[in-house]
């Protein structure tokens, strides 16, 4: 083989969210190279300890440490990171808005009522804090506070599986449901219900739990299953690839390339509402029962047991929208569980499944909420 044409992916490859990654980077490879990759035929993980010695053509890493650092400089071919591990890398880097991350989560879960948090993050790991500082940021501009716990890191290998797991235990003991937790990613959020499960905290009626990265295997694994945030793993690997491609070519390129994220993955571990108040919870009741139906203001008013005004003061003031708003919200919400479940309707259908009046105002629906038609989030 020509080793000019060689890539190494330092990168695991049975992870699901990297598994994105990587077929991001390959699409790019066969649309515009004639690369070649290294892999490592018994583990499928190249760390870039590994890589000591290597003389090929360049490398797409997760650099998550120093010494990763020190062992790719010591190469001599250009090098991509896609790990936000460290706040900085040697080398060009392309990675999501973690920060967006955080916001997006937070905008989440307030969504659904809580007005109580927690943020599960990990020691020494510099997406965390971003994805905690958006977390953050975006509940202080609703004037309300979180609780932090962190665990330590494993990523170099030295902290126990059992280790913070009373910790943990205790924390979330302490904290007075309803309650929602946002992890820095998924098998955080995974410990989170495991331990929920230990002190006898119901999961989502007690506490919600949101993770980060949509690693199929962890969230649908997990009892109830975890809802998560996609990475939009595709984008990363296809962007860290062109970047690779132009550094190869000798041309310049951005220090940092910050890419939106992808979907919030709505699992078992989310689907609740926070209401304490009993009326705001019929009014909710009633749509969750009659969607498929026509429902006006009024009927959500007489179901709750107040006034209309009253009704549209509480939806604002512990939904954050109003009632009619979240009668559409509540409706793009099952078409969306439709096709996460795998269920294939027309527009049409999915319309009349959700109660809406028809696929034009399913459309209008989803543009509001998403940006983008029902075809248009479908082909995403």
């Amino acid at each position: 083989m020509n080793r000019k044409t060689e890539v190494a992916l330092a990168i695991p490859m049975g992870v699901p969210h990297l598994g994105r990654v990587v077929h991001g980077i390959r699409e790019y490879a066969k649309m515009r190279t004639q690369w070649r990759f290294l892999i490592s035929p018994e583990t499928h993980d190249l760390p870039p300890r590994s890589l000591v010695g290597w003389r090929g053509c360049g490398v797409i890493a997760l650099s998550n440490s120093e010494e990763d650092e020190q062992v790719l400089s010591s190469l001599n071919c250009p090098v991509v990171n896609i790990s936000g591990a460290l706040e900085r890398s040697s080398f060009p880097r392309v990675r999501n808005d973690y920060r967006a991350i955080g916001e997006s989560g937070a905008a989440y879960l307030w969504e659904r009522g809580f007005r109580r948090y927690g943020f599960y993050g990990v020691e020494g790991l510099w997406y965390s804090r971003e994805i905690e500082s958006g977390f953050r940021g975006y509940l202080e501009k609703k004037r309300v506070s979180i609780k932090r716990l962190q665990g330590a890191s494993s990523i170099e290998g030295k902290a126990l599986w059992e280790e913070g797991q009373e910790q943990l235990d205790a924390w979330l003991l302490s904290q007075k449901p309803p309650f929602a937790v946002m992890a820095a990613h998924d098998p955080r959020g995974a410990m989170v219900i495991r331990s929920c499960e230990r002190v006898g905290l119901k999961v989502p009626m007690d506490v919600a739990v949101l993770g980060v990265n949509e690693d199929s295997g962890t969230c649908e694994t997990c009892r109830p299953a975890l809802s998560s945030i996609e990475r939009n793993g595709f984008e990363v690997g296809f962007r860290a690839a062109e970047t690779l491609d132009a550094m190869i070519r000798g041309e310049s390129v951005a220090k940092e390339t910050i890419l939106p994220h992808g979907n919030i993955c709505d699992r078992e571990s989310t689907q609740t509402l926070a209401l304490e108040h009993p009326a705001l919870e019929s009014a909710v009741r009633f749509v969750e029962k009659r969607y498929r139906k026509p429902i006006t203001v009024e009927q959500m008013a007489e179901a709750s047991g107040k006034s209309r005004r009253w009704l549209e003061q509480a939806f604002r003031e512990h939904l954050d929208c109003s009632p009619s708003e979240f009668l559409e919200r509540y409706r793009v919400g099952v078409v969306v569980k439709r096709l996460e479940d795998g269920i294939g309707l027309s527009v049409g259908m999915f319309a009349n499944e959700a109660g809406f009046s028809g696929p034009r105002q399913l459309n209008a629906a989803f543009r509001r909420s998403f940006g983008k038609s029902l075809k248009e989030y479908m082909s995403c």
